[in-house]
């Protein structure tokens, strides 16, 4: 349980990619419009509304540690995607960052519709309400850890942001197999 903990702060840095990453890039670092930024953020809320309970019912067909893999997956081929897109033109580079994030929304998906599901199948049911609680620790400690992340990774540049954070996702993907 504490390799699946572990990894879970990591993949919880995918929910602040559109909130914190994708603004700080696009906005300082390509110096595009912060309408993009927005874009983005809208984007990946109405994608979570709209998808979340078809995906996660979709997602019911493969073991719950296998969704949980292919959402990291899925989330790490999303950084590679904004590292690849950041490296675009000026012109070329917002709008390929905001196509991008639509792929990390779906990682995200997958991520919260398997992974509670995943503590909940694994804990031993007399440790079920502890476990569930120290997910959710693990969650509110990679969320309060990943803009200071995100944010120190970013100040050296679009490679030093996104092939770490893939890394890391990548590694948790394996741990969770």
């Amino acid at each position: 349980m504490r390799l699946l903990l572990a990894a879970n702060v990591c993949y919880v840095f995918c929910l602040n990619v559109p909130e914190v990453a994708l603004p700080l890039v696009l906005v300082t670092q390509l110096h595009a419009s912060p309408a993009w930024a927005a874009g983005a953020f809208a984007a990946n809320t109405a994608l979570v509304v709209a998808f979340q309970v078809p995906v996660t019912i979709w997602m019911s067909r493969f073991s719950r540690r296998t969704a949980m893999a292919i959402s990291g997956v899925v989330i790490s081929v999303s950084y590679l995607g904004f590292l690849a897109g950041a490296e675009l033109g000026h012109g070329w580079a917002a709008p390929a960052l905001v196509g991008v994030s639509v792929l990390c929304t779906v990682g995200e998906i997958i991520y919260a519709g398997s992974s509670i599901a995943l503590v909940t199948a694994t804990a031993p049911q007399e440790a079920l309400g502890r476990t569930l609680a120290r997910f959710q620790l693990s969650t509110g400690f990679g969320l309060a850890i990943s803009p200071a992340v995100i944010t120190v990774l970013a100040a050296h540049g679009p490679a030093a942001l996104w092939v770490p954070l893939a890394a890391a996702t990548l590694l948790s993907a394996a741990a969770v197999r």
